[in-house]
């Protein structure tokens, strides 16, 4: 099982060096809070929900390309025929993947969460989000697989992940509430449920419209990438 975390960690382009983790994992998202903090501070506009909001979309944005430079990796040596081929299990294959991507955006939501939430004086907000982390890492992990799953054999492979990481901060209503949104932006908005696990944090209430709708559509967005894997391997089967 070491040698598999191993040869992950191997393929993902941005664990190259100790050098490239920390630009990409820590100077770099430091530098865009700072900024955002600078703005923030001494303005009489509460700014939480808005880094609430980047937080949060910063480390699903993190786990998903994690997830899918490491496939996009097993495509390029033409691992994947063999996948096709031997199908492992769970454990073997994905669990290796999702535990890394964990692992990475839990550290990364943590880091600049509390930071940015000291800076702010929302202290009383930071046990919320170390609650959230499990459903931050569901919602991450499941995305990451659906796209690496729809782009596996594309002549882009990242076509899905780049849509996906792109559009995150308009879908999760950081800054208007998704309510107010167009009802074509609506909708596509609703699909996720980060702007869910957003209202949740903010919330004080444990149990809530929120949890339940979240926990539904973590629920859903499962039984979408079960779908889209029996979909995905009865095509290359029929081929």
């Amino acid at each position: 099982m070491k040698a598999a975390y191993r040869v992950t960690l191997r393929s993902i382009g941005t664990f190259d060096s100790v050098n490239v983790i920390l630009v990409n994992y820590l100077l770099l998202p430091l530098v865009s809070l700072i900024m955002f903090l600078l703005i923030a501070f001494g303005a009489s506009q509460d700014y939480s929900r808005i880094l609430v909001g980047s937080v949060i979309t910063t480390g699903i944005s993190t786990g998903i390309g994690i997830v899918v430079a490491s496939t996009v990796y097993d495509q390029n040596i033409n691992l994947l025929d063999d996948i096709f081929s031997i199908r492992p299990t769970f454990k073997n294959y994905w669990l290796v993947k999702f535990v890394i991507a964990a692992v990475v955006l839990s550290l990364e939501t943590i880091l600049l969460g509390v930071i940015g939430l000291l800076v702010l004086n929302k202290v009383n907000i930071i046990p919320r989000l170390f609650l959230a982390l499990p459903f931050e890492i569901f919602i991450s992990v499941l995305l990451a697989y659906f796209c690496a799953v729809w782009g596996m054999k594309k002549e882009n492979p990242y076509w899905l992940s780049n849509i996906v990481t792109g559009s995150l901060i308009i879908l999760a209503g950081m800054i208007i509430p998704v309510s107010e949104y167009p009802a074509w932006l609506k909708f596509f908005a609703e699909l996720l449920p980060i702007s869910n696990l957003i209202d949740w944090i903010e919330e004080n209430s444990f149990f809530n419209q929120d949890m339940l709708i979240l926990l539904v559509k973590i629920l859903v967005w499962y039984l979408v990438c079960l779908l889209s894997t029996k979909i995905f391997f009865s095509r290359k089967q029929e081929r």
